[in-house]
């Protein structure tokens, strides 16, 4: 504050916005806190969670209702409950995505939210942004077309042969400055001043001047003011004094559209729209030079005057030309995320036409389609032909006459700059033709953040991008992918160190292995309820038996943690396949699974017990538990009962496996699963070989075909080696005759194949797809449709 009394001039400043209020406060408050999202998956945990309990409520009344309404059944009960419900769930929803994260960081993509993998499989529009992703970062200086009475010159690539005018401005209009004698800043700035071949000193000419600039042939000029790019306008500024004449000099520097509306009309050349429009459509980035001259002032005076007051009555003198060169691999990316059934969309800064030829160079838009741009002109929203630049008076009977040929066809692709977005926010017409624009452009950082959540409400969306006016927009889209390891990779939930658009690619082929891994470590799971909790407890429970603790241990402690653990080992497909996998944990296709591999097992196992209570040296051999205490549980695992039990619930938990290592279109083929092929194999060979074993060690710790060791000798085989408690039944054994173990051995097997065809051939093969397809054909496809 100074003093009333002071003899310096009073300031008064007044506050129009804070906080949120302003455009940065709008940008941090995005970044700090951005819409929350509702993934399907996360929403049908909670009903499938809800669904499980249900379910063991239900097992557990059953085993109350088999076992006897007193304390031990409780026991019992309750022991059911812990296996409809599976305690390696938890585990099982997030291992997959730790896998494909331990992936991606392979691949030099990183990620700070793990849940967003996820997400990354059901991406159905992926939005970039233009310079330093579908282009290099680095612009190459192509050339100055000065700007004399009202018209244009020939483009120059020479600096030497242009106007000291024009040398001056290209030397100091920028923001770029000098560190350790290398230049920082913008990388169009530091281009432009590296073309002219002047140097930089700092702080040469005292309090007045920023930076002093020195020419090869040595002629100096100070920076005495620099008002920083600034979205909102779209243009920068400086005031020069030129060392030799005195003479301060403005030059302002920014987008050719700004620059020609702050300009003195009489400096506009006729043909500027044309000229200008002419060297976007050739991929050129354009900028715009007005230039005033102050004459002869005083430097204080100079800083104290208003940013508006020294830009006023400006002149165009030239228009600055540089080559933004797409990356080489961008059309194979755009290509393959087209096959992946993932529309592509840009969302970028610079200028329409531009943008529009350079999505035509990578594919985002085809060769032969229409580009109709949408401007505003006296207030209203004008439909131009790019090619012709003829009127469109109709968009919409334009669009529809496309999309009634094929929705799938790209024969007209619409383009807006920033303005028109925001009339057609403003008119209502945005949601309607959302899907149509393939081209957003002059969007400032705001303008993305609007973009990119407006295209969230119709799909899963990703944003690509690699500068800080990106940020904003990787933080809100549901998938942000930031090509830099600069400032957007701080608050992007993936960031990549290639900064190819290949890694969305990659991102998107690891997302959807993901997923699928996520759904069958899910439906393993859930199939270890109705193997567990179902088909072993409740079965075992209506005969009163219990398989032997050594069955128990193999499951719980060995089989469920390594072939969950194997199952996330899948290998990712090479290519994006035109689907994406369900997200829909109790989905039609996810049921289907389940309950089709829950009935086929089911059928087995008791069809295998119809096989046993037919065997003749059974009939007379039934377990009869009576006079047994059923606390003492391990002692009613004696028996034939519980020994085909367990051999058929091992077999079909085992095969639950692999059933569900089927890549289908996102993971590769099942035999590339290594660990769970070797797995796999290892646990049904020592099942069979328990199953089709004589008398041995080993399969007398599972108690399985074994006995007391005279009674064993008495049946013929040798029990040298067999050294067990004695058995719990009059007996003295459950060994199986050789033939009825081959043959429970077969059904075994094939109940295994019949689950594997199942899965193969009705829920992810041809039966399966053509249930779909009348689905579809009778009730229609809620997928929303558009061009690719």
């Amino acid at each position: 504050m100074v003093p009333v009394d002071s003899a310096e001039p009073q300031t008064q400043i007044l506050v129009l916005r804070t906080r949120t209020a302003t455009d940065k406060g709008k940008l941090i408050q995005r970044i700090l806190f951005p819409i929350r999202y509702s993934f399907v998956l996360d929403e049908q945990l909670r009903v499938s969670i809800l669904a499980l309990l249900a379910y063991g409520g239900v097992v557990f009344g059953l085993s109350i209702w088999l076992m006897g309404a007193d304390r031990t059944s409780w026991y019992y009960g309750l022991f059911v409950v812990s296996q409809a419900f599976p305690p390696l769930l938890p585990a099982a929803l997030v291992i997959g995505q730790s896998v494909a994260a331990d992936r991606l960081r392979r691949q030099q993509i990183f990620c700070i939210d793990l849940p967003r993998i996820n997400l990354c499989g059901k991406v159905r529009l992926m939005l970039f942004d233009k310079t330093g992703t579908l282009t290099h970062s680095g612009m190459q200086f192509y050339s100055v077309q000065e700007i004399a009475n009202t018209t244009f010159g020939d483009a120059e690539q020479n600096i030497e042969k242009l106007s000291d005018q024009i040398q001056i401005g290209l030397a100091s209009c920028h923001a770029a400055t000098e560190i350790d004698q290398q230049l920082i800043g913008n990388p169009v700035d530091v281009e432009q001043f590296q073309a002219t071949g002047w140097r930089i000193e700092n702080n040469r000419e005292g309090a007045h001047s920023l930076d002093t600039l020195i020419a090869p042939d040595h002629r100096t000029v100070h920076v005495v003011r620099r008002f920083e790019f600034e979205h909102a306008r779209q243009s920068m500024s400086v005031a020069v004094q030129d060392a030799a004449t005195r003479h301060v000099h403005v030059f302002v520097k920014g987008s050719f559209e700004r620059i020609k509306k702050i300009a003195r009309v009489d400096s506009v050349p006729a043909d500027y729209d044309a000229v200008t429009a002419a060297w976007a459509k050739q991929g050129c980035y354009v900028l715009a030079l007005a230039h005033r001259d102050l004459g002869e002032m005083d430097l204080g005076s100079v800083s104290r005057m208003p940013r508006a007051q020294l830009e006023a009555g400006c002149s165009l003198v030239s228009l600055l030309l540089f080559r933004n060169t797409l990356k080489e691999d961008t059309p194979q990316a755009i290509a393959e995320l087209r096959g992946g059934d993932t529309r592509s969309v840009m969302v970028t800064g610079d200028t329409a036409l531009t943008a529009a030829y350079i999505a035509r160079e990578c594919g985002m838009v085809d060769a032969t389609a229409r580009v109709v741009l949408g401007t505003i002109e006296d207030d209203a929203l004008i439909w131009r032909d790019t090619a012709t630049d003829k009127v469109v008076d109709d968009i919409n009977a334009e669009i529809c006459a496309v999309t009634a040929q094929d929705p799938q066809v790209s024969q007209v692709e619409l383009a807006v700059t920033e303005a028109a977005f925001n009339w057609l926010i403003k008119s209502g017409q945005i949601r309607h033709l959302l899907l149509h624009i393939r081209i957003f452009a002059r969007m400032t950082p705001q303008g993305k953040i609007t973009c990119v959540n407006l295209h969230m409400e119709r799909a899963v969306t990703a944003m690509c991008g690699d500068g800080g006016n990106d940020t904003g927009a990787l933080r809100a889209a549901h998938v942000g992918i930031a090509l830099s390891e600069a400032e957007a990779s701080i608050v992007s939930p993936f960031s990549s160190a290639n900064p190819s658009i290949m890694s969305c690619v990659t991102l998107l082929r690891e997302g959807r292995a993901g997923l699928a891994t996520t759904l069958a470590a899910y439906k393993f799971l859930v199939n270890y309820a109705v193997v567990m909790a179902l088909l072993l407890e409740v079965t075992q429970f209506y005969f009163s038996v219990i398989v032997p603790e050594a069955v128990w241990i193999m499951v719980d402690g060995f089989t469920t943690s390594i072939m969950i653990l194997s199952i996330t080992q899948a290998q990712t497909a090479k290519k994006l396949a035109p689907s994406r996998p369900t997200g829909q944990l109790i989905g039609a296709h996810t049921l289907a699974s389940i309950w089709g591999q829950a009935a086929i097992n089911i059928a087995f196992l008791y069809g295998s017990i119809g096989l046993l209570f037919a065997q003749s040296w059974f009939r007379c051999n039934e377990f009869d538990s009576s006079d047994i205490d059923t606390s003492l549980w391990w002692l009613l695992g004696d028996n034939y009962e519980a020994e085909v039990i367990s051999i058929v619930c091992l077999f079909q938990f085992i095969n639950a496996a692999g059933v569900y290592n089927f890549g289908y279109r996102y993971r590769r083929v099942w035999a590339t699963n290594y660990l769970l092929v070797l797995m796999y194999s290892a646990f049904l060979a020592v099942v069979s070989a328990i199953a089709l074993a004589d008398p041995n060690r080993f399969g007398c710790v599972f108690r399985i075909n074994c006995g007391n060791t005279q009674t064993v000798r008495d049946l013929g085989y040798s029990a040298s080696t067999v050294h067990i408690s004695e058995y719990n039944n009059p007996l003295g054994h459950n060994v199986m005759p050789r033939q009825f173990r081959w043959t429970l051995w077969a059904m075994c097997v094939v109940n295994a194949v019949v689950c594997l065809a199942y899965e193969k051939l009705v829920v992810l093969g041809p039966v399966g797809r053509r249930v779909k397809a009348w689905w579809v054909a009778k009730h229609g496809d809620s997928k929303i449709q558009f061009k690719l």
